[in-house]
């Protein structure tokens, strides 16, 4: 049942003929989860949300930074000052622009062993990841669920978009079946224009939209978008009937060990320590056991200490942490040992 103020808010919606009081409510009963919230994230999770759709999940492992600003939605500099978690603050903006929103943020690093958690209870996975391996997880996920998701990527003026339907058409390993040789360094060197991920993200919301209203969804093209040159492309995909995920079921992402480890962000002068075993943290109850020199800020989501004049560590709710600032990845893990784990343990 619709209420007035529903009316009036999507009064403009209303009235377009394939959506009307039925695909309102049908939109208004889904339920979407958006798996990362930085640029393509975030413009999905807005964009769904001003659509109202009735129950958003955002799961980000990230805070947000000066850095992502002139790329994401949602987002502003006092969130960066604060390193707010982006799934927090994406939650926030959304419940601000309708409050009648169901939103779950999510602050926590996606792997095998929270996944199938994650999207259990959704109707639609969105790609809002910047990482292959999440989006190979994501897929193994999708289709042992039998749950359609959309994969979308995006850098520097180009995008790409596929709806998968687990069981009718192509799913991401059906044309990729493996991770191409990680480079290490290709978000420095590629880099991403706003426009295009916009562009993007809108191509993927409206197959979104189509298949929550229950219309013909295309599920058997990779739409490939230029903004350089304002061109938007399909490109037929098949399905692969020797496909490891979709045919053969094998769900090799989902069965891979989560280790602790510390790895360089791309793009960024910052390395991301995972912890040995996630934790729970009190972090405002931690903060009063370090340097208070050190500390720069502290929220029950995130704290952050300050290292060197060019250094800092953000530490999360379950362990992990990102030192900026750092680009040796044993370094970085020096720095959470001598300045978490030995609090932690009680060490000191």
């Amino acid at each position: 049942m619709l209420t007035p103020e529903a009316i009036e808010r999507f009064s403009r919606q209303l009235i377009v003929r394939e959506i009307g009081v039925r695909g309102l409510v049908k939109l208004r009963n889904s339920r979407v989860a958006i798996i990362g919230c930085g640029a393509t994230g975030s413009a999905e999770a807005e964009l769904l949300a001003r659509m109202g759709v009735g129950f958003i999940r955002v799961i980000d492992k990230d805070f947000v930074d000066l850095s992502n600003l002139p790329r994401v939605h949602l987002m502003y500099t006092e969130d960066a000052e604060k390193a707010l978690p982006k799934a927090v603050a994406c939650a926030e903006r959304i419940k601000a622009i309708d409050p009648d929103i169901e939103v779950d943020p999510v602050v926590a690093r996606v792997g095998p062993h929270n996944i199938l958690d994650l999207v259990g209870d959704v109707d639609l996975i969105m790609d809002g990841t910047d990482n292959m391996d999440v989006r190979y997880l994501i897929n193994d996920a999708a289709v042992k669920l039998g749950k359609p998701w959309i994969f979308v990527g995006a850098e520097t003026w180009y995008g790409n978009v596929l709806l998968v339907e687990p069981g009718k058409g192509p799913c991401l390993r059906c044309f990729m079946p493996r991770p191409a040789v990680e480079r290490r360094d290709v978000c420095d060197i590629l880099g991403v224009v706003n426009t295009a991920v916009t562009m993007t993200a809108s191509v993927a919301v409206t197959l979104a939209l189509h298949r929550l209203l229950g219309m013909e969804a295309d599920h058997d093209h990779l739409y490939v978008v230029d903004a350089l040159r304002l061109e938007l492309d399909k490109v037929r995909i098949k399905r692969n009937e020797g496909c490891p995920a979709c045919s053969l079921h094998r769900y090799e992402f989902l069965e891979r060990r989560v280790e602790a480890r510390s790895a360089r962000i791309c793009g960024t002068n910052a390395v991301e320590i995972t912890p040995p075993q996630p934790m729970r943290l009190d972090l405002p109850a931690l903060a009063k056991r370090l340097d208070s020199a050190r500390l720069v800020s502290v929220t029950e989501h995130t704290l952050k200490i300050a290292i060197s004049d060019t250094a800092s560590l953000v530490l999360f709710r379950d362990g992990r942490a990102i030192v900026d600032g750092i680009t040796d990845e044993d370094e970085a893990w020096r720095i959470y040992e001598d300045i978490i784990l030995s609090r932690i343990r009680g060490e000191v």
